[in-house]
């Protein structure tokens, strides 16, 4: 992917004294099962690098056997950052807060002459850290500690009314996103309802800035080398197949089991 801005420099080591090397973000993304993880720790390792998960799910504290977080031997091996570190029973962590936190890392990462592996997971969370603009709609306050997430709260209506709604304010974006892509469709109403704008404006807006292109606004650091795995599927399904078995024995059942406890414990404590 070509540069769009000055390309980030350092010196290089012996041998190369006198020239210069651009240190780039990179960024591991493909399907479950297809080999991200193990791939960032052997670049890791290899490059000195640093890994910064993208995974909507692996932010959340616990929850390490349902969300197939690295072991903390993995961890030691290499270090991890944004995993493990948003209380599970949070409902309004936001792709922005996100960006926010990682981008800050990664810029921290890169001052320290180290490489940033961005690796997951959720796409649209690597998005985020790739386009330099993003969409932001955030929680709105409601009284003094409870907040509300538009979009978690349109998740809770039918896919089919949402779907019909989006069509009449945004049929750009509504021909894209089948309706029973409620995810979507609801963070494309959450846009529109929360700034006035349809979604698929602002991502016009976003291609036509410079720099920006059919993907995306301009680039938000200057040197990605993206790495997009592949697996056939055969290999896939048996690697799942073994994931599935080796999560269970690894005490997925009890896991879930004390997350609901837990969430209900929190349900009925705030309902009385």
């Amino acid at each position: 992917m070509a540069s769009v801005a000055a390309a980030r420099a350092v010196p290089v080591g012996s041998g190369l004294r006198g020239l210069q090397r651009t240190l780039p973000l990179v960024v591991i993304l493909g399907a479950t099962g297809t080999g991200k993880s193990t791939l960032a720790l052997q670049l890791g390792q290899r490059l000195g690098g640093e890994i910064v998960s993208a995974d909507s799910m692996q932010v959340y504290e616990g929850l390490d056997i349902i969300t197939n977080k690295v072991s903390a031997q993995e961890q030691r091996i290499c270090r991890h950052h944004m995993i493990s570190f948003v209380d599970p029973l949070v409902t309004n962590y936001t792709v922005v807060d996100f960006r926010n936190r990682a981008t800050a890392l990664i810029e921290d990462i890169f001052a320290r002459d180290k490489i940033p592996i961005v690796v997951g997971g959720t796409n649209y969370y690597i998005e985020s850290l790739l386009w330099k603009v993003l969409v932001n709609t955030k929680p709105q306050e409601m009284g003094t500690e409870k907040v509300i997430d538009r979009k978690v709260e349109l998740e809770k209506e039918d896919g089919l009314v949402l779907h019909k709604r989006l069509s009449q304010v945004d049929p750009e974006m509504a021909a894209k996103l089948h309706p029973h892509d409620k995810r979507k469709v609801a963070r494309s109403l959450q846009v529109f309802e929360e700034t006035g704008i349809s979604h698929s404006e602002f991502l016009h807006r976003q291609h036509t800035e410079e720099g920006g292109g059919p993907l995306g606004g301009p680039l938000k650091f200057s040197n990605p080398c993206i790495l997009w795995l592949h697996a056939d599927q055969a290999v896939l399904d048996e690697r799942l197949d073994k994931r599935v078995d080796d999560m269970l024995a690894a005490g997925l059942l009890e896991e879930l089991r004390d997350f609901h406890r837990r969430y209900n414990q929190k349900n009925v404590s705030e309902n009385r």
